[in-house]
């Protein structure tokens, strides 16, 4: 799902402007729009739904908790030590016994252990307000709690608010869903902001175990290869993706030249490349996207970072980002877990697609409307080398052949009246390392089939209007419900694109030879509907399974799940056979042979519910007294003459069940309900 908004929580006002600072900085805004409160002003009533939630720690999250619904997603960040006066730190003799002073507890106890974990070697005691401390301690550090520093204390470090990790940013991005972001971009504003930060820093420093090891965590978060280096051109940080993009051993880079550890055609490729300037270079037969950034502390060059992007990368997020409109045709949706089926014939099927799923050859599907054909597509491609992506669908019968070419292949601008002014990339190419559905191929015009054809063979396309051949490597998975022997035949179909096509024939069986899995499919599509209408479960009666099971199924696994929602928007707590819409077609209401048990039936469901009684005085009144028709008041005052009491809710809700059963007919305005001939022949059942 995605959020609009990031609520930022934390317990006090300094760390909560730190947070907002940092995320204003790099551009978070440019994604979603900012809140931010204090622990204290936090209540039911203070998050939207469309809310994502940022906790400045593990002790915000306890205390806001009550807070949080179970739909309300939240992150807890991780945060770091802000190392802008770090180097006074550095300057306390080991060992030395200093205070650590924070608002709460548990973040004095938090910022001791990153202190621990970065290697500071001093002995922090935590102290907050309230706490007891040893008077000897004449030094205090603190994450900007100035303020709380007791009286006694000569000396005070104020460090500033800890500032949140990369991980938390990216975690922002990753569960908003959000596709359109660049990860190195994103990781390239950061580091300026954390550069921005550590602006007091000495080169000294910056050599120093504490920054190398922030340095360090901060690129092997990034998932671009990259290189950080001094003016000096020696290697100063390096992440794992660029050491086994180079080949490199960590022990024996950092601090060496670049010149020493890589080819000379690199080193001179990175010192020609131009600030901000994207180049393409090969390395071990694979192209990169390569890119330098400068570095510079108190305003003086330290040196520079080069990233290094995998063309493949950069193309897919080219589709993400061209795409993002016609995501529905982009991802696919079902894996192999969604076939439910107590049938061997397609426990069988999915054996053999999971096994053809690892090939790229062309896959043709085969079977009735209605079959899973789709499904089976997408659980291909999801279980394929190819899943992470793009699937795109396109199904020959609902598009016209004018437009089918132009959507298939793409077009150049000026191509035709009516094109766009910077052309249309096609459905192949969007589909390019990725998986292209082509649904109803029977229905392929012979132009068609012929370009198709060439694509087949060739690889390749070309856009309408345009002279460039543009290459693919795209897995083709065809469909249809017809059979193309009888169109080749009648020369409909081209006998050399189906060969084409059919590499590897999947022949899905219609729902009528698969028995099995009739009744847990209705089951399993009726739940979906449980949930979607916010109702409580039905039950099916055993003329409606019998129904179901002897039913044809002309529309397959589609008509089934369209039934089951059918019923779960029109029945009450059983499911009879006469509320099936295929078994409506053929009886209007009950025919005759059947109506004596229908009735029966009723009785029976009303019995259980407890309100046969009631129903049968309300069809009396309406046959007798209320005859022609009568309203709500008039049947609640005879329902009291019989001693039956009920709330004019209570009415309502039985009214509704004998007009739902179509026992009686409830009229618009004021003509009040009215008993059927139905009706009065259910009264003749229960008097008999």
């Amino acid at each position: 799902m995605s959020y609009k908004t990031i609520l930022i929580i934390a317990y006090e006002k300094n760390a909560l402007n730190s947070m907002v600072s940092q995320l204003l900085d790099i551009g978070i805004r440019d994604y979603f729009n900012i809140e931010a409160r204090i622990v204290e002003d936090i209540d039911h009533s203070s998050i939207e739904n469309d809310t994502m939630v940022l906790l400045s720690s593990h002790i915000v999250y306890k205390m806001v908790k009550p807070f949080l619904n179970d739909d309300i997603p939240y992150i807890i960040s991780k945060r770091m030590i802000n190392f802008s006066k770090i180097r006074h730190i550095l300057e306390i003799p080991k060992g030395e016994r200093v205070l650590l002073v924070s608002n709460l507890k548990g973040t004095a106890k938090e910022t001791i252990d990153i202190f621990q974990e970065i290697g500071v070697q001093l002995e922090l005691e935590p102290y907050y307000p309230g706490a007891s401390f040893s008077t000897d301690i004449s030094t205090a550090i603190t994450p900007g709690e100035v303020q709380l520093v007791p009286g006694s204390i000569k000396k005070t470090i104020d460090i500033g608010s800890r500032i949140i990790d990369i991980s938390t940013i990216f975690e922002i991005f990753n569960r908003s869903n959000i596709t359109s972001f660049s990860y190195n971009h994103l990781s390239a504003r950061y580091m300026q902001s954390l550069l921005q930060i550590t602006d007091e820093l000495s080169d000294e420093i910056l050599k120093s175990k504490v920054l190398q090891t922030s340095l360090e965590s901060i690129i092997n978060n990034i998932d671009d290869a990259v290189i950080v280096y001094s003016q000096h051109e020696r290697i100063r940080a390096v992440n794992q993706r660029a050491l086994n993009l180079l080949n490199l051993n960590h022990i024996t880079v950092i601090n060496r030249k670049m010149k020493e550890i890589v080819s000379s055609t690199l080193v001179n490729f990175i010192r020609k490349l131009e600030v901000d300037e994207d180049q393409f270079f090969e390395v071990n037969k694979e192209a990169f996207y390569v890119r330098k950034k400068d570095l510079r502390v108190e305003n003086q060059p330290f040196g520079s970072l080069i990233i290094f992007r995998e063309i493949d990368e950069i193309r897919k997020i080219e589709h993400e980002f061209r795409n993002k409109s016609k995501e529905k045709n982009l991802v696919a949706k079902y894996s192999f877990k969604d076939i439910k089926t107590e049938s061997n014939s397609i426990h069988h099927i999915k054996n053999i697609s999971k096994k053809l799923a690892k090939s790229d050859s062309t896959i043709l599907l085969l079977g009735e409307t209605g079959t899973g054909k789709e499904v089976f597509a997408q659980a291909i491609h999801n279980a394929s080398t190819r899943s992470n992506y793009p699937f795109v669908g396109v199904n020959f019968a609902a598009i016209s052949e004018t437009l089918l070419e132009s959507e298939l292949f793409g077009y150049e601008s000026g191509a035709f009246t009516g094109a766009k002014k910077n052309g249309h990339i096609g459905l192949f190419e969007q589909a390019h390392k990725g998986t292209i559905f082509l649904d109803e191929i029977g229905d392929a015009s012979p132009s068609i089939q012929n370009r198709l054809l060439r694509v087949l063979q060739e690889k390749q396309i070309m856009r309408l209007g345009g002279d460039q051949v543009i290459s693919l490597d795209v897995r083709i998975i065809a469909a249809t419900n017809k059979d193309l022997n009888q169109l080749i035949q009648a020369n409909e179909f081209r006998e050399d694109l189906y060969y084409r096509l059919s590499v590897l024939p999947i022949n899905i069986p219609p729902l009528r030879l698969r028995k099995n899995d009739i009744l847990p499919l209705f089951h399993n599509f009726a739940e979906e509907f449980y949930s979607l209408l916010k109702r409580p479960p039905f039950k099916l009666s055993d003329s409606a399974k019998n129904a179901l099971l002897t039913y044809d199924w002309p529309g397959n696994i589609r008509e089934l799940r369209n039934v089951a929602e059918y019923v779960a928007h029109i029945c009450e707590e059983v499911v009879y056979e006469k509320h099936l819409p295929f078994s409506l077609s053929q009886h209007h209401v009950l025919i005759d042979t059947e109506e004596s048990d229908s009735l029966e039936e009723l009785i029976q469901e009303f019995e259980q519910k407890e309100f046969l009684h009631e129903l049968v005085l309300i069809l009396h009144f309406l046959k007798t007294d209320g005859a022609p028709s009568s309203g709500r008041h008039a049947i609640l005052n005879y329902l009291k003459e019989n001693n039956v009491d009920l709330t004019d809710q209570q009415l309502r809700y039985r009214q509704k069940l004998l007009n739902e059963k179509e026992l009686i007919l409830i009229q618009r305005g004021r003509k009040g309900s009215k008993i059927t001939c139905l009706g009065e022949k259910f009264l003749e059942k229960v008097k008999g």
